[in-house]
């Protein structure tokens, strides 16, 4: 018995003290200001993602990946030089290389020989990667800002960091976690998205469209055109996996309670995809929509295994909206939007060109298409330097546009107007790996598995990234983060056995 106190009553001991001190400290806090106790609730929380990534950084990559798209509304707000999500990524990187040398082991070198599969010198999306980052980086030595060039740069390195950290990741419930992070984002700036268009009564003059009674959706992007990019590369993901439920509650192929389980997994990705598009319509941006129009033909394309079906689908949605632009029964908000779109696109010289409040939009970006030609006029090999097209607009720029908006507002000029012909070429080579592999999947893979339908959906998301790039650039706002976590997916679907069913 005297034991049993020995070694008993020290351990209830120590429980009520623990218990008592958090009784005390409850009450402090309890007892505070309304502003300090909501500090004290942001340190609890950052405090407590700081423990969950150090015990798992996928954990810190998936808070990551939700907080990442409020930059822009931090950026406005806080005026802070790190931004959330990046701080989280910060974390993230460092609990990785913590974990790295707590196992005392070459980690990354072991698992990315293991893991990355890559089967020849030109296939792998790492070497792709890579390439362009040491293609890109070239440019430093034309660069006129140091600075601008850097972050640019940054950027890169982040993406392959973080598609190295998922891919090399052997558990895939864990990977699963990374795709439930992107679709809890998306469905949150989709619902803000929702209420910024109508439910809110109010918004940014300049956002107001419908005669001022509704205003386009831009969620914490604070600008409508890379909010509709962030969910374009989201609900075709989502489609996927709705598609994949839809096969399991067909066939029946796992029994009838994991059937029942994909039935409302189905439902529920299916009204997820539904709310994230009608929130990139919303937004009212013509980048948007038409990237969406490509990612649903590549999604039902590859899904169906019949690109003469989607060609078919897309041919006959083409009449369907010339039959009712003729008609005169395509509503005008829609039909002007559209309209004014094409009709400028002539030609990139914009001098001369009569500008007033219908064509502003199409002008200044056809000015800043312009002024990346003559960058590429200019120095056609390297460039200006990654990232400093603002840096080198002043140099090259019509005289009427004398505001750089920070890119080209067209991907392919800027990267080529930025890197050179070099860098365009390598950054056509990593997006030809991308989608080849990702075809490779979604095409041959065992349908009976989750892997080939994520590969579906993926397809969708790079078609609207490749169509949305011609008239903008998506790189902003960390969305960039998303990116390199669909590639991180991407390679771990690749390398799955094909006797996986897990809904991760």
């Amino acid at each position: 018995m005297s034991r049993y106190w020995q070694v008993v009553q020290p351990g209830r001991a120590y429980a009520l003290g623990f218990i008592m001190l958090a009784l005390l400290a409850g009450a402090g806090i309890a007892l505070l200001p309304l502003a300090q106790l909501a500090l004290v609730g942001v340190a609890v929380l950052a405090l407590s993602a700081f423990a969950l990534t150090l015990a798992e950084p996928l954990i810190g990559l998936c808070m990551a990946l939700v907080i990442a798209p409020f930059a822009p509304l931090e950026n406005i707000m806080l005026r802070l030089p790190l931004d959330s999500g990046q701080v989280m990524l910060a974390v993230t990187f460092a609990a990785w290389g913590l974990r790295a040398l707590y196992l005392r082991a070459l980690y990354l070198r072991a698992l990315y020989l293991r893991r990355l599969h890559v089967s020849g010198p030109w296939q792998g999306i790492a070497v792709g990667l890579l390439i362009f980052i040491a293609v890109a980086g070239l440019s430093f030595f034309v660069a006129s800002s140091f600075d601008l060039w850097a972050r640019e740069t940054l950027k890169w390195v982040e993406v392959l960091l973080i598609y190295v950290l998922i891919s090399t990741e052997t558990d895939p419930r864990k990977v699963g976690l990374i795709v439930g992070a992107v679709l809890v984002s998306g469905l949150f700036q989709a619902g803000l998205g929702i209420y910024q268009f109508g439910l809110r009564g109010e918004g940014p003059a300049e956002f107001a469209i419908l005669g001022g009674r509704f205003y386009r959706a831009y969620g914490t992007f604070e600008q409508p055109n890379p909010f509709g990019g962030y969910l374009g590369l989201i609900w075709p993901v989502a489609l996927g996996i709705a598609l994949y439920g839809a096969r399991c509650v067909v066939r029946r192929a796992h029994g009838v309670l994991r059937s029942a389980y994909w039935g409302a997994g189905m439902v529920a990705a299916l009204v997820l995809a539904a709310l994230v598009l009608a929130a990139l319509v919303l937004s009212w941006s013509r980048g948007a929509w038409l990237g969406a129009v490509a990612a649903g033909v590549a999604v039902l394309g590859v899904a169906l295994r019949k690109p003469a079906a989607s060609l078919a689908v897309l041919l006959a949605a083409g009449l369907l909206v010339f039959a009712l632009n003729e008609a005169g029964l395509l509503p005008e908000s829609i039909r002007a939007r559209l309209t004014d779109f094409t009709q400028q696109f002539s030609s990139f010289d914009v001098r001369g060109v009569n500008v007033n409040d219908a064509n502003y939009s199409v002008i200044e970006r056809l000015a800043h298409w312009q002024a990346a030609q003559n960058m590429i006029v200019d120095r056609p090999w390297l460039g200006v330097g990654f990232g400093n097209y603002p840096a080198a607009y002043d140099q090259y720029r019509a005289m009427k546009w004398p505001n750089a908006l920070g890119h080209a507002h067209n991907y392919y000029l800027n990267v080529w107007a930025e890197t050179g012909l070099l860098g365009l070429v390598a950054y056509a080579w990593l997006w030809l790996i991308v989608i080849a592999r990702t075809l490779s999947l979604a095409v041959r893979g065992d349908r009976s598995t989750l892997a080939p339908w994520l590969a579906v959906g993926l397809i969708g998301a790079w078609a609207h990234l490749s169509v949305h790039h011609l008239v903008d650039n998506l790189y902003v706002a960390n969305t960039f983060i998303l990116i390199g976590a669909y590639l991180g997916v991407l390679d771990s679907a690749l390398t799955r056995r094909p006797a996986s069913h897990s809904p991760a």
